[in-house]
C-alpha cells in the first residue's frame, strides 16, 4: 500500500472531519464498534483492542491450490505458507508504517490474511473505519464454542469400538489395514489432555517437538485441556488403549491448538489467537521444507459470534483457502442451534461451492437429525443447503479430562468422525487433493430424513465401504503398516531380547509374496538377528503376514519411555527396495507422565508426575533421570515412591511389587508440574494426582509439593510434602499413606540407624555420603525391609503390615535393606484435606544427616506455620488466582495468596453487578488459602448458567475475575 503524503492525509482529515465521519465508517466498522464510535462522548479516550483486515486480491495459487495439491506439495514456489508471508507481511508492514499515528500499540502481525491486532483510541475509530485499504474492523472478541448438549459421565474402560464407530462401520476401512498409521490430525478446541491414557502414546510430541505438537499461548508447556471438551474430540478421531478403541483412525498421530476456553482464562481466547493457530499449522516446526509437521485434516468446533462480520464475509473464507491450498483439509461442526433455519455460524455457513466450507450436522443411533443440530441454509446464500454432510452426535462415549470418560452430545461430537475418515482416506492416497477428498465423502454419502438434500442432513451419512471408491486411485502400490507386536509379555524391555512380529496391508492385492528388511535407524540401540523375513499375501490378498518373525535384541543402555526406529524396507525378489515403512518401537514401561530434576548446592533429585523418584539409569525404573546424587556422587536411590491404601485390596501404589521389577505406577496427573519462588528463598514444584491407574481406585486426590534450597546450611535436604483431599461427598476413614526408599550406597556394607528422638532414619558405610529420612509432618511409623540376596518382591498385605504394624527398624549390619515411612490412619471428611511430609536427606557423615534433619524441620516449620493445606511457603505477595475448574458444575475452587494478616471479604457477583454471596468476611492469616464455591446464592439456591465474578478485597487492595457456571 502506498503511503499518504502529509498533503493528501490533512485533506483525508478535513474530508473525514466534513462528511459524517461515523455513517461512512460504519460498513467497514462492526455493529459494536460503530456504535462506540457514534457515541464516542470526547471526554474520555480509553484503548479497545481491535482487528483490523486489509483488502487484497486472493492469489491465484490459493484459490486454486485446493482444487490442485495434496498435503505437502505447493502450488506455486516457494510455496503456499512462504508466498503469504511475504504477499500479507509485507501489506500490513506497509499500513503500520503509514498509519501507526493512529495506534496507541500494535498487538500482533497475521500474513494467513493481511490483519494486524492493535490497541486505538475509541475517538479514531471513525477515522479508521475510513482509511484506506481497509476492509473490515472488529472487536478482538473470544469464539463461540459449541459447547455439547448433554455430558454422561461414562466408565472408565470397555471392549471393542465404541457404538459410534460401530455405526459408522469404520471397520470396513479397518480391515483393509487402514487405520490411519502415517497420518497426523490436528484441532482447534479447547485443548487436549496430553497425559489421557487413550491419548498419550498417539501425540506427535513424543517424537518431535513440543512446538511443533501444541500450539497455546496460555499453557505453552505441554497439552492441557480444562475444559474436556478437546479431549474428547481428539479421542473420537485418534482414541484407543488397551483394547478400547473409541477414535475412527487409532494409528493416526494428533497435534492441537488450545485456542477455546484455556485454563486459568476461560472464554478469553481471541480471534487474533485463532488466526495465529492457523499460521501455526501451515508450518508447525517453523521450517517450510518439511511437510511431515503439516496436519491433514484440521477440526474446528468454533465460530464467529454473530453481528461481528456481515454474513458471507469473506475473511475466514480466506483463511480456510489458505491452509487447503497447502492440502490440509478443515472440517466444521455445523453448531447446535437448532432446529431452526439458517443457525450455522461463520465460517460454517459457507456455501459459495459444497466444497469450500465442510460442515457436519448430527444424526442419533436411529439416523435422525436431533433438534439441537444446526439447520441449513446458509444465510449467505439462502438458496444453499446447508451442512454438507451428517455422522454419529448423540451419546457418544470418548476421553475426557483427569483421565476420565463421558458420553456427550453434539456437532462437536459428530464432526471428529469425518475429521477421522480424512486420516483413513490419505493413509489410502496421500497425493489425495482436499478436493478429492471432500467430493469423495459427498458421492458415498447415503439419504437420510427427507430425500435428496436437505438442511438438517446434507448429501447424508456417509457409506464408508464406498467411499474409496470415489478417490482417486494411489499413483502405485502402497504398503502400510496394520499391527505390530512384541512376544511374552508385549513390552520390550533395555537389554531384551524378543520376536517382532508385524502385519502389513497392500489394498492393491497385486503382491502375493513381498520380502521385508528391518534396520535399526541407530545401530547402538537395537540389533536384529535375521533382518530379512518374507510377507505372505496370497492371490489378491491385501494382508500380509511373517513367514517368521524378527528377533530384536534392544540395547541395555535405553531406558523406559524411549521410542527407537527401524526402516522396513520392502521389495519383491532381488530388486531393490520399492517402499520403505517407519516402524516406532515403545521401549519398557511408558512413564504417566513427566519428570524433572531438583537441584540445589549438593543434591540433585529426580522426582516425576507420576510419585516415584530417582529414575536414573540402574534403579528400578530407568527413566534416564538423575536418580538422588550428594555433590556429585553416583546415584544413591534405587527406588523411591508413595503407597496410599485404605486395605490390602484398596491399595494405588506407585512402588514395586510382588514379582520385584517396576510397574506402571497407579498415579497419573491431573495438573502437571509447576514451579515457583518462595518468599524464603525456597522453590516449590507442584504436581496434583489421581489413582486412575489402580485397580481398586481410592477416591482421594494427592498434591505432591517438593522444595528444595540454595541457601548455607539448607543444602543437604529436599522437602516432600503431600496433600490428601476427599474428593467425594462421603467421609473416608483409615486411610494411610507410606513412602517407601531403597538407598543403596556404591561400596556397600551399609549400616541402618533409627534416631527415635528426632524422627530420622539413616544409612551409612563409613564411606561413601550418609542418606536418610526425617519426618516433619503426619509422619509416626519407621521401618526398615530386607531386600534379602537380590532386590525381592513384596505383596500388598506385607506393604500394608509395614505401613500398619510396629516393625521397626533393624539396625544389624550386612544385608540390604530398605526404608518405610508412614502415617497414623487417617480419617477425611468430604472436601477435607491432610498433610503428609518428610525430607530426602543426604551428608557427609552420620552426624551431617542428624544436622540437615534440625535444619529440613526449621524450615518447614516457619515456612509452613501459617499455610492452610494447599501450599507450602508465604507467599511472595497479594494474589486471587483463576478458580479451577472453570467453566465448572457443580463446585468450583477459589484460591488466594496473602504476604501478610488482613481482613478479607471474598464475594460472588453476576453480570448486573448484583452480589450473590459473601464466601469469607474476616480476618485471615499470611499464607495460602482456598474457598469452594457449589454455585449457591446467600439465600442457598443454585444459581443460573452464565457468567459471573469474583471480587477479594484484602485491607485496602482488591482484584476481580471472571468465571462461567454450566449447567
Amino acid at each position: 500500500m502506498a503511503r499518504k503524503s502529509l498533503t493528501g492525509l490533512v485533506a483525508f482529515l478535513l474530508c473525514w472531519a466534513c462528511a459524517g465521519p461515523h455513517a461512512l465508517a460504519a460498513n467497514i466498522l462492526s455493529p459494536g464498534l460503530a456504535s462506540t464510535a457514534a457515541h464516542y462522548s470526547g471526554y474520555s479516550d480509553s484503548l479497545v483492542t481491535v482487528l483490523i483486515f486489509l483488502e487484497q486480491d486472493t492469489p491465484a495459487y490459493v484459490a486454486k491450490g485446493r482444487q490442485g495439491h495434496a498435503l505437502g506439495t505447493h502450488a506455486s514456489e516457494p510455496g503456499v505458507t512462504q508466498a503469504l508471508t511475504s504477499i500479507n507481511g509485507n501489506l500490513v508492514s506497509d499500513f503500520i508504517d503509514a498509519h501507526s499515528y493512529l495506534f496507541a500499540s500494535v498487538e500482533s502481525r497475521h500474513w494467513i490474511v493481511p490483519a494486524l491486532t492493535v490497541k486505538v483510541p475509541v475517538s479514531r475509530l471513525a477515522q479508521l473505519g475510513m482509511m484506506d485499504g481497509v476492509r473490515r474492523v472488529v472487536e478482538n472478541v473470544a469464539l463461540d464454542f459449541d459447547q455439547p448438549v448433554k455430558e454422561v459421565t461414562a466408565p472408565s474402560m470397555a471392549t471393542g469400538i465404541s457404538d459410534g464407530l460401530n455405526q459408522l462401520n469404520v471397520r470396513a476401512l479397518w480391515a483393509l489395514g487402514y487405520k490411519g498409521q502415517g497420518r497426523l490430525v490436528c484441532s482447534f478446541d479447547t485443548g487436549v489432555e496430553g497425559t489421557h491414557p487413550a491419548l498419550a502414546s498417539h501425540w506427535r510430541g513424543n517424537t518431535a517437538s513440543v512446538s511443533a505438537s501444541w500450539f497455546s499461548k496460555v499453557s505453552p508447556g505441554a497439552p492441557v485441556d480444562a475444559a474436556g471438551h478437546g479431549t474428547h474430540t481428539m479421542g473420537v478421531m485418534v482414541g484407543a488403549v488397551n483394547g478400547d478403541t473409541i477414535g475412527v483412525a487409532p494409528g493416526a498421530q494428533w497435534i492441537s491448538a488450545g485456542v477455546i476456553d484455556q485454563p486459568g482464562r476461560s472464554l478469553s481466547v481471541t480471534i487474533s489467537d485463532i488466526l495465529d493457530a492457523f499460521q501455526w499449522a501451515l508450518d508447525p516446526d517453523g521450517d517450510p521444507a518439511t511437510t511431515d509437521d503439516v496436519p491433514d485434516v484440521i477440526l474446528n468446533s468454533w465460530g464467529i459470534p454473530k453481528g461481528l462480520f456481515e454474513p458471507c464475509d469473506n475473511t475466514f473464507y480466506d483463511v480456510v483457502d489458505a491452509v487447503e491450498a497447502a492440502g490440509i483439509v478443515t472440517i466444521f461442526a455445523c453448531g447446535n442451534e437448532g432446529p431452526d433455519p439458517m443457525t450455522l455460524r461463520l465460517p460454517a455457513d459457507r456455501a459459495s461451492t459444497p466444497l469450500n466450507s465442510f460442515s457436519v450436522g448430527a444424526v442419533d443411533g436411529n439416523f435422525q437429525v436431533p433438534n439441537f443440530s444446526s439447520r441449513g441454509p446458509s444465510s449467505c446464500d439462502t438458496t444453499q443447503i446447508k451442512p454438507e454432510v451428517v455422522a454419529p452426535g448423540v451419546l457418544i462415549r470418548s476421553s475426557y479430562k483427569d483421565g476420565t470418560y463421558k458420553y456427550m452430545s453434539g456437532t462437536s461430537m459428530a464432526a471428529p468422525f469425518i475429521a477421522g475418515l480424512v486420516a483413513l482416506m490419505r493413509q489410502y492416497n496421500p497425493s489425495a487433493t482436499v478436493d478429492q477428498i471432500k467430493n469423495a465423502m459427498i458421492q458415498s454419502c447415503i439419504d437420510v430424513g427427507a430425500p435428496g438434500e436437505d438442511n438438517a442432513s446434507g448429501y447424508g451419512f456417509i457409506d464408508v465401504t464406498k467411499l474409496l471408491d470415489f478417490l482417486p486411485a494411489p499413483p502405485s502400490t502402497k504398503i502400510s503398516l496394520v499391527n505390530q507386536a512384541v512376544s511374552g509379555d508385549g513390552i520390550a524391555m533395555p537389554g531384551e531380547t524378543f520376536e517382532l512380529s508385524l502385519t502389513l496391508a497392500n489394498p492393491a492385492g497385486n503382491l502375493p509374496n513381498i520380502n521385508g528388511t528391518l534396520v535399526p535407524r541407530v545401530d547402538s540401540e537395537a540389533t536384529v538377528q535375521n533382518s530379512t523375513v518374507g510377507f505372505f499375501f496370497g492371490t489378491g490378498g491385501t494382508s500380509g503376514i511373517q513367514t517368521l518373525p524378527f528377533t530384536v535384541q534392544a540395547s541395555p543402555s535405553l531406558y523406559n519411555g524411549q521410542q527407537i526406529q527401524f526402516d522396513l524396507y520392502l521389495q519383491t525378489g532381488s530388486f531393490a527396495p520399492f517402499d520403505t515403512l517407519t516402524i516406532t518401537l515403545p521401549i519398557g514401561i511408558q512413564p504417566a507422565g513427566q519428570v524433572a530434576t531438583l537441584n540445589n548446592p549438593d543434591i540433585d533429585l529426580t522426582i516425576s508426575e507420576f510419585a516415584q523418584y530417582g529414575l536414573a539409569p540402574g534403579s528400578i525404573f530407568n527413566l534416564n533421570g538423575d536418580g538422588f546424587r550428594y555433590k556429585n556422587s553416583d546415584n544413591l536411590l534405587y527406588e523411591g515412591g508413595i503407597i496410599v491404601a485404605r486395605n490390602a485390596l484398596q491399595m494405588s501404589t506407585s512402588v514395586r511389587g510382588e514379582d520385584a521389577t517396576a510397574t506402571s505406577s497407579d498415579f497419573v496427573p491431573t495438573i502437571p508440574f509447576a514451579t515457583s519462588n518462595l518468599s524464603d528463598g525456597g522453590r516449590r514444584t507442584t504436581v496434583t494426582m489421581r489413582d486412575y491407574n489402580s485397580t481398586v481406585s481410592i477416591p482421594v486426590e494427592v498434591r505432591q509439593e517438593s522444595i528444595s534450597y540454595d541457601s548455607y546450611g539448607d543444602e543437604g535436604f529436599v522437602i516432600i510434602r503431600y496433600v490428601l483431599r476427599n474428593v467425594t461427598a462421603e467421609f473416608i476413614s483409615g486411610l494411610h499413606f507410606g513412602f517407601v526408599s531403597d538407598f543403596d550406597l556404591p561400596a556397600g556394607n551399609d549400616r541402618y540407624h533409627f534416631n527415635p528422638d528426632q524422627g530420622v532414619v539413616y544409612q551409612t558405610n563409613g564411606v561413601d555420603p550418609a542418606v536418610g529420612l526425617v519426618g516433619l509432618d503426619n509422619i509416626d511409623g519407621f521401618a526398615s525391609f530386607s531386600n534379602g540376596p537380590d532386590k525381592r518382591g513384596f505383596t500388598n498385605s506385607e506393604w500394608l503390615d509395614l505401613m500398619t504394624s510396629s516393625v521397626g527398624v533393624d539396625t544389624s549390619d550386612g544385608s540390604d535393606r530398605g526404608f518405610m515411612i508412614s502415617s497414623a490412619p487417617i480419617d477425611l471428611e468430604p472436601g477435607d484435606t491432610a498433610v503428609v511430609a518428610f525430607a530426602l536427606l543426604a551428608g557427609d557423615n552420620a552426624d551431617a544427616i542428624l544436622a540437615n534433619a534440625d535444619a529440613a524441620r526449621r524450615r518447614f516449620y516457619v515456612a509452613t506455620s501459617v499455610d492452610d493445606g494447599s501450599g507450602g511457603g508465604l507467599p511472595n505477595g497479594f494474589s486471587l488466582h483463576q478458580n479451577y475448574p472453570n467453566p465448572f458444575n457443580p463446585t468450583t475452587t477459589i484460591a488466594f495468596d496473602l504476604p501478610g494478616t488482613a481482613e478479607v471479604t471474598l464475594d460472588i457477583f453476576n453480570i448486573k453487578g448484583q452480589k450473590v454471596v459473601t464466601l469469607i468476611n474476616g480476618f485471615r492469616s499470611a499464607g495460602a488459602h482456598s474457598v469452594v464455591w457449589d454455585a449457591t446464592s446467600s439465600e442457598g439456591n443454585r444459581v443460573a448458567s452464565g457468567v459471573y465474578y469474583y471480587r477479594l478485597r484484602a485491607n485496602d487492595v482488591s482484584q476481580t475475575k471472571r468465571m462461567v457456571v454450566l449447567k
